[in-house]
């Protein structure tokens, strides 16, 4: 629905009961802001007489703003979700068969792989995992849904085996505390499956989120483009790192308890997703970033474990460096500057030491000693502790910061219910318009050619005049949206108020409620879906063959 059809139900004294609900009111308004309400049916009306309604109450401001503004976000992601390639695109030929309508998501990306250009189709950049890679976003012919698809070209250590093997572990992998899949947690970006395809290109396939990008990109590289012209590194706030480092940690720790290890906590490998009610606020002065309204999703689950599969390490050697690299992107956001590249391809533990020491001064002066102690104790080791704490020990120190992040999910989950119950009212409207639609003016259903025209039909064809064809004593047309509004919402509510409808040639008059008019649309509607079923399980049939 567009904003100015979205609010929500004011009401007045009444009470209306239909189908276990009770409706409060026989005055009703959609407090939208985009549609006014005029006027409404008084008790006993004829066709020709416009309307008044009472004053109600509207809906606050700040509800309508977030609607609108929810609204705006969801078209703005629906528009991005249907990009696609130009038919003659030759980066066609890189997307395996089993995937359609697929759209290149790394050419605006210099920082990692440009995709596939015309001379070596099928070949694109050397990314971050050590191998030419594409990414797409791409429609799978199975179950109709959107995927991103990334591409590896020259693999050559991979075996159908392999990525079996990798598949399965990360598939069966339970979260023993909570019975469900790793898969499902809500800071981790879903694996569903992987595979060789032409050419000798593997691919992984993750879950898509429009409009999403990486915290590198995100909060370092462009924002610093912009602000400071590259010269000046752009720290977080403090809000902000705590936000980041909840979230990440929350996933880490399934991962690890369920004998895993993570292997991909990288800047440009963590997913940052606003959205609204739950989207990064960002003052373009003070870089004041609301932290508990950005959702951080860890990417590229089971990518390494595939393409390093012959060169495993150790269990607990993994997880201890899945934890400095936790600490390096605390230790990047605190600093506005990325020290995960440098510390994981030159020195490991020594060169992130020599990192820390070289910013525990700022640290020390901008942030809270349990933040800079925090970095400390990941990238720094000691005689008396030479590996990292363990994910479960870094749970025990963020225990008051977890309550932080929990106060602003309940707010976040507060705005969007708000959000949703306004949308619900703009569906009932839709959902009355659409069975009236394809009720009224029908040439013909089945042999009978005035279906429309007869019984119940005739009813509604009577109420939709009445609804929308009003007219007053010169035979002017009546636009009055409030009556519009109130009696939609006596339909959808089958109140026992009786109007009167009249024919255009004024030779037939029905006084009826607007139960019986409920009552008539639902029979009809329902007669035209139970004449239609046999028509779709036909076409899903031949859709199958």
């Amino acid at each position: 629905m567009m904003p100015g059809g979205a609010g929500g139900i004011d009401n007045s004294s009444s009470s209306i009961q239909n189908n276990n609900s009770t409706y409060e009111g026989t005055a009703y308004q959609w407090g939208s802001g985009g549609m006014d309400a005029g006027g409404g049916a008084p008790t006993t009306t004829t066709a020709n007489v416009p309307c008044t309604v009472p004053a109600v109450n509207p809906r606050p401001s700040s509800t309508r703003a977030r609607t609108t503004q929810s609204w705006r976000r969801h078209r703005n992601l629906s528009l991005l979700s249907l990009r696609e390639m130009d038919p003659d695109d030759p980066r066609h030929k890189a997307v395996p068969p089993s995937f359609v309508r697929a759209y290149p998501l790394d050419d605006d990306d210099d920082s990692n792989n440009r995709g596939v250009n015309n001379n070596n189709v099928g070949r694109g950049k050397r990314s971050s995992f050590g191998y030419p890679a594409s990414l797409f976003q791409a429609t799978s012919r199975e179950d109709d849904h959107l995927y991103a698809l990334r591409r590896f070209d020259n693999v050559r250590c991979v075996s159908h085996q392999i990525l079996q093997t990798v598949y399965d572990a990360w598939a069966n992998a339970v979260d023993p505390t909570a019975q469900r899949s790793v898969m499902d947690h809500p800071n981790i970006v879903k694996f569903h499956r992987c595979f060789i395809s032409h050419r000798s290109a593997v691919f992984f396939i993750h879950d898509y989120y429009p409009g999403a990008v990486t915290l590198k990109e995100k909060l370092l590289d462009r924002q610093q483009q912009r602000q400071y012209g590259n010269h000046h590194p752009m720290p977080m706030t403090e809000p902000f790192i705590w936000s980041c480092v909840t979230q990440l940690v929350s996933a880490l720790r399934v991962i690890h308890a369920s004998n895993m290890a993570c292997r991909c906590l990288r800047l440009n490998r963590v997913l940052c997703i606003p959205s609204t009610g739950n989207g990064l606020n960002v003052n373009e002065t003070t870089m004041n970033c609301r932290a508990v309204k950005m959702r951080f999703r860890i990417n590229c689950i089971g990518i390494v474990d595939a393409l390093e599969f012959e060169a495993r390490k150790r269990l607990p050697d993994l997880r201890a460096e899945d934890m400095r690299c936790l600490g390096r992107i605390i230790l990047s956001l605190a600093t506005g500057t990325d020290v995960t590249d440098v510390t994981a391809t030159s020195g490991g533990g020594e060169e992130d030491e020599k990192t820390f020491h070289q910013c525990d001064a700022f640290l020390t002066q901008s942030y809270s000693h349990e933040l800079r102690n925090l970095i400390a104790s990941l990238l720094t080791s000691s005689p008396d502790r030479l590996h990292p704490p363990s994910i479960f020990d870094v749970c025990t120190v963020l225990a008051n910061r977890v309550f932080d992040e929990l106060d602003c999910t309940n707010e976040t989950s507060d705005d969007l219910d708000s959000c949703l119950s306004v949308e619900y009212e703009s569906s009932r409207a839709l959902n009355l318009l659409l069975q009236l639609g394809f009720v009224n003016e029908r040439p013909e259903f089945g042999v009978d050619g005035r279906w429309s025209e007869t019984g119940d039909c005739y009813v509604l064809k009577l109420f939709r005049d009445y609804v929308f064809h009003q007219a007053d004593e010169a035979g002017r047309p009546v636009m009055d949206l409030g009556h519009v509004i109130t009696a939609l919402n006596k339909l959808d509510a089958a109140d026992d108020e009786r109007i009167v409808l009249t024919s255009r040639d004024g030779s037939s008059l029905l006084v009826v409620s607007y139960a019986d008019v409920a009552r008539c649309l639902r029979t009809a509607y329902n007669e035209l879906c139970e004449g239609s079923s046999n028509l779709i399980a036909r076409r899903r049939q031949h859709r199958h063959h």
